[in-house]
């Protein structure tokens, strides 16, 4: 009898062509009209590309936003490695700092977040996209403290990441405070205080 063999599809990557003027039309239109002014009509005007073909690579809106992010955030945001916990942190979090207030990124993130209160699809959408986006360098970070016995091992790792970031996300997305470098080291040195043994 012989076997049924499945073979998955691979996800295609989008074509670099297409990706770069889609992005770039975002990126034009979060900066000129805000981000009431991205819609995917206007996304693909701005980058002369059918809508139908957006919707090949890019199922929504927030798909192309968070792509865009991605990309902006993949530039500005590195593991520092610095061989010094809190030093890595202050570092990690001034980098996101300055994706947010000083790139289109932080633009693209405050109207995602604005516009999730309600649209429960999109929420889930773009809450996972960026509890994955934080994780990919703190935890790298984080992980390299607990091997390295700078925290108390007890404490479960989810929440100490919560305890560093939740500070921060709260002041730029959601009451919409200005932030400062100094006070990114204020958050670490005082979050620390509670962790380390």
């Amino acid at each position: 009898m012989s076997e049924h063999l499945r073979f998955e599809e691979k996800p295609r990557e989008t074509p670099v062509a297409t990706r770069r003027k889609v992005l770039e039309a975002a990126a034009a239109l979060l900066d000129g009209d805000g981000y009431p002014g991205v819609t995917i009509e206007a996304i693909a005007a701005q980058a002369g590309v059918a809508k139908t073909t957006i919707y090949r690579w890019w199922p929504s809106k927030a798909a192309i936003l968070l792509d865009l992010f991605d990309a902006i955030g993949d530039e500005r945001i590195s593991d520092p490695a610095t061989g010094d916990f809190a030093a890595d942190l202050k570092a990690y979090l001034k980098s996101l700092l300055e994706l947010m207030s000083g790139t289109i990124a932080g633009e693209a993130a405050a109207g995602m977040f604005a516009e999730v209160q309600s649209d429960p699809v999109m929420k889930i959408e773009v809450c996972a996209h960026f509890s994955e986006f934080r994780q990919i360098v703190l935890n790298q970070i984080v992980d390299r403290a607990i091997a390295g016995g700078n925290i108390r091992e007890e404490l479960d790792r989810r929440l100490i990441e919560d305890l560093i970031i939740a500070p921060f996300w709260y002041r730029l997305l959601i009451a919409h405070e200005p932030l400062s470098a100094e006070e990114c080291d204020a958050y670490v040195d005082a979050v620390l205080a509670g962790l380390t043994p």
